[in-house]
């Protein structure tokens, strides 16, 4: 039995996925589905898409051309089936028995920075905060704060909302994201982890990158719970 909206609330205590009993949200047998169609291997580019032969620091073609104002990205997760499903029930829906089986994968991952001094949520609009109730980026951060023994800071704001990313040209999602994020003065000398639950095109995290860095950050980089692997950074 899939997630999704003809189905009743998953109850607590069961996978999200099947509904076997299980107190993480994904059951063992649904984990190893997920381990075999999402997990990303082998290295990755600083955007976070997998650059399979690259040397470790190497970009890819893209990122040589227009390098991102960030200095790493990780990301553990393809955004793909099953677990796009998952991650769209639990944004674009407000399926939040999803949560906890999006936050056992969040923490399955190491720190991987162990040089950051804080995680900061890439924030959404005030307004699509508002229609979903939450926003996810910060929540993950808060999830992931006390289990990485980091502090959860939210230095960026955003200025104005802009439309989804996905699907749409190099020079308009530059366009769109132009001053979209102001960051906050004790930005200055901090290395950020920048996190956020899913990289599309990466236009955001550049966006949100540059303004921490114009806001005098050491050092950002970013992780991310997924990544989409037809878009590029």
């Amino acid at each position: 039995m899939f997630f999704n909206q003809t189905h009743r609330e998953v109850l607590r205590g069961r996978c999200v996925l099947c509904a076997r009993p299980d107190d993480t949200g994904l059951c063992r047998h649904c984990r190893r589905e997920l381990d075999l169609h999402c997990a990303l291997d082998g290295p990755l580019c600083r955007c976070a898409l997998p650059a399979p032969g690259l040397a470790p620091g190497d970009l890819c073609g893209r990122c040589l051309r227009q390098p991102p104002g960030f200095s790493a990205g990780y990301c553990a997760w393809a955004y793909r089936f099953p677990l796009d499903r998952l991650i769209n029930a639990y944004k674009h829906h407000g399926r939040l028995p999803v949560e906890r089986a999006l936050e056992a994968l969040a923490k399955a991952a190491p720190l991987p920075w162990p040089e950051a001094d804080l995680l900061c949520p890439l924030p959404a609009h005030w307004r699509r905060r508002w229609l979903r109730g939450f926003d996810q980026a910060e929540r993950l951060a808060t999830a992931l704060a006390p289990h990485w023994h980091r502090p959860m800071v939210p230095l960026l704001r955003r200025r104005r909302a802009t439309r989804p990313q996905q699907g749409r040209s190099r020079a308009w999602r530059v366009r769109s994201l132009r001053h979209a994020f102001l960051a906050l003065p004790a930005s200055r000398g901090r290395r950020v982890l920048l996190v956020d639950d899913v990289i599309t095109t990466g236009a955001s995290a550049r966006a949100a990158a540059h303004a921490l860095r114009e806001a005098g950050a050491e050092e950002v980089r970013v992780w991310a719970l997924a990544r989409t692997l037809d878009a590029g950074g």
